[in-house]
Protein backbone atom coordinates (compact mmCIF):
# COMPACT_ATOMS: atom_id res chain seq x y z
CA UNK A 1 0.00 0.00 0.00
CA UNK A 2 1.54 3.54 -0.97
CA UNK A 3 2.17 6.06 1.46
CA UNK A 4 -0.54 9.18 1.73
CA UNK A 5 1.36 12.39 1.46
CA UNK A 6 -0.41 15.70 2.60
CA UNK A 7 -0.19 17.94 -0.82
CA UNK A 8 -1.83 21.02 -1.87
CA UNK A 9 -3.00 20.53 -5.30
CA UNK A 10 -4.37 17.07 -5.73
CA UNK A 11 -7.42 15.45 -7.88
CA UNK A 12 -10.35 14.95 -5.11
CA UNK A 13 -11.67 11.39 -4.51
CA UNK A 14 -14.82 11.49 -5.95
CA UNK A 15 -16.93 7.95 -5.12
CA UNK A 16 -18.63 6.57 -8.07
CA UNK A 17 -22.61 6.02 -7.14
CA UNK A 18 -23.60 2.29 -7.18
CA UNK A 19 -26.26 -0.13 -6.28
CA UNK A 20 -26.10 -2.70 -3.05
CA UNK A 21 -26.31 -5.24 -6.04
CA UNK A 22 -23.85 -3.87 -7.91
CA UNK A 23 -20.95 -3.35 -4.85
CA UNK A 24 -21.94 -7.27 -4.48
CA UNK A 25 -21.01 -8.63 -8.05
CA UNK A 26 -18.06 -5.87 -7.91
CA UNK A 27 -17.16 -7.35 -4.57
CA UNK A 28 -17.71 -11.17 -5.61
CA UNK A 29 -15.58 -10.61 -8.79
CA UNK A 30 -12.41 -9.00 -6.85
CA UNK A 31 -12.88 -11.53 -4.36
CA UNK A 32 -12.78 -14.75 -6.99
CA UNK A 33 -9.00 -12.71 -7.71
CA UNK A 34 -7.73 -12.25 -4.37
CA UNK A 35 -8.50 -15.50 -3.70
CA UNK A 36 -5.98 -16.76 -5.77
CA UNK A 37 -2.90 -14.85 -4.29
CA UNK A 38 -0.02 -15.84 -2.39
CA UNK A 39 -1.01 -13.60 0.15
CA UNK A 40 -4.00 -15.48 1.15
CA UNK A 41 -2.47 -18.96 1.22
CA UNK A 42 -3.50 -20.73 4.65
CA UNK A 43 -0.75 -20.29 7.09
CA UNK A 44 -3.09 -19.27 9.84
CA UNK A 45 -2.24 -22.12 12.40
CA UNK A 46 1.78 -21.10 11.27
CA UNK A 47 0.92 -17.36 11.87
CA UNK A 48 -0.73 -17.95 15.31
CA UNK A 49 1.99 -20.17 17.15
CA UNK A 50 4.96 -17.84 15.45
CA UNK A 51 2.55 -14.34 17.54
CA UNK A 52 2.29 -16.65 20.81
CA UNK A 53 6.55 -16.99 20.46
CA UNK A 54 6.70 -12.96 20.91
CA UNK A 55 6.90 -12.36 24.41
CA UNK A 56 7.02 -8.12 23.59
CA UNK A 57 3.92 -6.08 23.03
CA UNK A 58 5.96 -4.07 20.24
CA UNK A 59 7.00 -7.31 18.83
CA UNK A 60 3.40 -8.93 18.26
CA UNK A 61 2.50 -5.42 16.85
CA UNK A 62 4.97 -5.54 14.08
CA UNK A 63 4.53 -9.07 13.09
CA UNK A 64 0.31 -8.24 13.10
CA UNK A 65 1.12 -5.12 11.11
CA UNK A 66 3.70 -6.95 8.24
CA UNK A 67 0.88 -9.26 7.85
CA UNK A 68 -1.54 -7.05 7.29
CA UNK A 69 0.76 -4.85 4.94
CA UNK A 70 1.45 -8.23 3.37
CA UNK A 71 -2.65 -8.48 2.33
CA UNK A 72 -2.75 -4.73 2.01
CA UNK A 73 -0.62 -4.76 -0.75
CA UNK A 74 -2.41 -7.83 -2.57
CA UNK A 75 -5.78 -6.54 -2.19
CA UNK A 76 -5.24 -2.85 -2.91
CA UNK A 77 -5.59 -2.97 -6.58
CA UNK A 78 -9.04 -4.99 -6.59
CA UNK A 79 -10.04 -2.42 -3.12
CA UNK A 80 -12.09 0.94 -3.49
CA UNK A 81 -9.17 2.16 -0.85
CA UNK A 82 -7.64 4.66 -2.36
CA UNK A 83 -5.42 8.12 -1.21
CA UNK A 84 -7.47 11.00 -0.69
CA UNK A 85 -10.26 8.65 0.51
CA UNK A 86 -11.20 9.26 3.76
CA UNK A 87 -14.43 7.64 4.80
CA UNK A 88 -13.61 5.57 7.53
CA UNK A 89 -11.46 8.35 8.99
CA UNK A 90 -14.93 9.30 10.53
CA UNK A 91 -16.21 5.95 12.35
CA UNK A 92 -15.02 4.52 15.72
CA UNK A 93 -11.35 2.77 15.42
CA UNK A 94 -10.62 0.53 18.44
CA UNK A 95 -7.15 0.32 19.10
CA UNK A 96 -4.76 -0.99 21.99
CA UNK A 97 -2.84 1.05 24.98
CA UNK A 98 0.09 -0.47 22.87
CA UNK A 99 -0.74 0.85 19.38
CA UNK A 100 -1.82 4.26 21.32
CA UNK A 101 1.83 4.23 22.78
CA UNK A 102 3.56 3.66 19.44
CA UNK A 103 1.33 6.33 17.79
CA UNK A 104 2.61 8.79 20.57
CA UNK A 105 6.41 8.10 20.21
CA UNK A 106 5.89 8.35 16.42
CA UNK A 107 3.57 11.83 16.30
CA UNK A 108 4.89 13.56 19.77
CA UNK A 109 1.45 13.40 21.07
CA UNK A 110 0.33 12.15 24.54
CA UNK A 111 -1.54 9.31 24.52
CA UNK A 112 -3.60 8.55 27.48
CA UNK A 113 -3.42 5.51 29.95
CA UNK A 114 -6.72 3.71 29.72
CA UNK A 115 -8.13 1.11 32.28
CA UNK A 116 -10.51 -1.69 30.59
CA UNK A 117 -12.16 -2.52 27.07
CA UNK A 118 -14.31 -0.03 25.39
CA UNK A 119 -17.91 -0.69 25.03
CA UNK A 120 -17.69 -1.42 20.92
CA UNK A 121 -21.55 -0.59 20.34
CA UNK A 122 -21.31 2.53 22.60
CA UNK A 123 -17.91 3.49 20.71
CA UNK A 124 -19.35 3.23 17.07
CA UNK A 125 -22.35 5.32 18.05
CA UNK A 126 -20.21 8.13 20.25
CA UNK A 127 -17.50 8.44 17.62
CA UNK A 128 -19.81 8.10 14.16
CA UNK A 129 -18.61 10.79 11.82
CA UNK A 130 -16.27 12.92 14.13
CA UNK A 131 -13.01 12.69 12.25
CA UNK A 132 -9.79 10.51 13.40
CA UNK A 133 -7.05 13.15 15.61
CA UNK A 134 -4.80 11.67 12.84
CA UNK A 135 -6.73 13.53 10.09
CA UNK A 136 -5.47 16.25 8.44
CA UNK A 137 -6.97 18.28 5.19
CA UNK A 138 -8.53 14.69 4.22
CA UNK A 139 -5.27 12.74 4.60
CA UNK A 140 -4.03 10.42 7.35
CA UNK A 141 -0.67 12.39 8.47
CA UNK A 142 0.40 9.15 11.24
CA UNK A 143 0.12 6.82 8.09
CA UNK A 144 3.02 4.58 8.26
CA UNK A 145 2.42 4.15 12.32
CA UNK A 146 -1.38 3.54 11.83
CA UNK A 147 -3.33 1.32 14.20
CA UNK A 148 -4.16 -2.47 12.96
CA UNK A 149 -7.42 -1.57 12.47
CA UNK A 150 -6.88 0.70 10.03
CA UNK A 151 -4.59 -2.07 7.89
CA UNK A 152 -7.34 -4.33 8.46
CA UNK A 153 -10.54 -2.62 6.77
CA UNK A 154 -10.10 -3.15 3.13
CA UNK A 155 -13.50 -2.38 1.20
CA UNK A 156 -13.15 -5.01 -2.05
CA UNK A 157 -16.00 -3.26 -4.25
CA UNK A 158 -14.52 -0.62 -7.05
CA UNK A 159 -16.60 2.35 -5.64
CA UNK A 160 -16.42 3.76 -2.01
CA UNK A 161 -19.80 4.98 -2.39
CA UNK A 162 -21.10 3.25 0.46
CA UNK A 163 -18.27 3.99 2.65
CA UNK A 164 -19.73 7.46 2.72
CA UNK A 165 -21.34 8.29 6.22
CA UNK A 166 -24.29 10.35 4.80
CA UNK A 167 -25.70 6.94 4.08
CA UNK A 168 -28.24 5.86 6.76
CA UNK A 169 -26.75 2.54 8.43
CA UNK A 170 -30.09 0.76 7.20
CA UNK A 171 -28.90 1.65 3.30
CA UNK A 172 -25.07 1.40 3.51
CA UNK A 173 -23.60 -1.63 1.79
CA UNK A 174 -19.67 -2.13 2.36
CA UNK A 175 -18.26 -4.81 1.06
CA UNK A 176 -15.47 -5.68 2.98
CA UNK A 177 -12.35 -8.28 2.88
CA UNK A 178 -13.03 -10.86 5.72
CA UNK A 179 -9.97 -10.90 7.78
CA UNK A 180 -11.34 -13.36 10.75
CA UNK A 181 -8.09 -15.06 10.97
CA UNK A 182 -5.85 -12.01 11.75
CA UNK A 183 -8.08 -10.15 13.91
CA UNK A 184 -8.31 -13.22 16.61
CA UNK A 185 -4.64 -13.29 16.27
CA UNK A 186 -4.34 -9.63 17.23
CA UNK A 187 -7.53 -9.82 19.75
CA UNK A 188 -5.92 -13.23 21.40
CA UNK A 189 -2.19 -11.14 21.87
CA UNK A 190 -3.76 -8.46 23.58
CA UNK A 191 -6.67 -9.60 25.57
CA UNK A 192 -5.20 -8.32 28.57
CA UNK A 193 -4.67 -4.53 27.61
CA UNK A 194 -6.72 -1.45 28.05
CA UNK A 195 -8.91 -1.15 24.64
CA UNK A 196 -10.36 1.90 23.21
CA UNK A 197 -11.29 4.37 20.64
CA UNK A 198 -8.38 5.76 19.49
CA UNK A 199 -10.00 9.44 20.51
CA UNK A 200 -10.31 7.93 23.97
CA UNK A 201 -6.74 7.72 24.12
CA UNK A 202 -6.29 11.00 21.94
CA UNK A 203 -9.35 13.27 22.86
CA UNK A 204 -10.08 15.60 20.06
CA UNK A 205 -8.93 18.81 20.40
CA UNK A 206 -11.99 21.47 21.13
CA UNK A 207 -11.76 25.02 19.73
CA UNK A 208 -12.68 27.23 22.59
Amino acid sequence: MSKRKNTSARIPLVPIPITREEATSQAEANLEIIRKLDAFEDNAVDFLWELRQDNLPKAKMNRLKRAADKINAAVMPYSACKSGCSYCCNISAVITQTEADQLAAATGRKALKLTGKVDMDEAQKKWYKVPCPFLKGGMCSAYDDRPLVCRMLLVISDSAHFCNTDIPSSESHVTSINLTQLQEGYVMAYLNEAWGDIRDFFPPITKS
